[in-house]
């Protein structure tokens, strides 16, 4: 990584963010964000009104997007 740059905003997989972090250490520590995982995980339980639990889903991926 090129020592002008001071830091990296990513987002993507946990195997890719390790990788960043890693070569991040080597240069000149620069600030690292990183936002990894899964897409919005969120647990429906049983006795939950389905119609309200897929609209809430929708918002919950979608509410954040550019």
């Amino acid at each position: 990584m090129h020592m002008d740059v001071r830091k990296i905003a990513f987002t993507g997989s946990t195997a890719v963010g390790r990788k960043i972090l890693e070569m991040s250490s080597k240069s000149n520590l620069k600030k690292v964000g990183l936002e990894l995982g899964g897409k919005s995980p969120m647990l429906i339980f049983d006795d939950a009104d389905l119609k309200i639990a897929v609209q809430s889903a929708g918002v919950g991926i979608f509410a954040n997007s550019g």
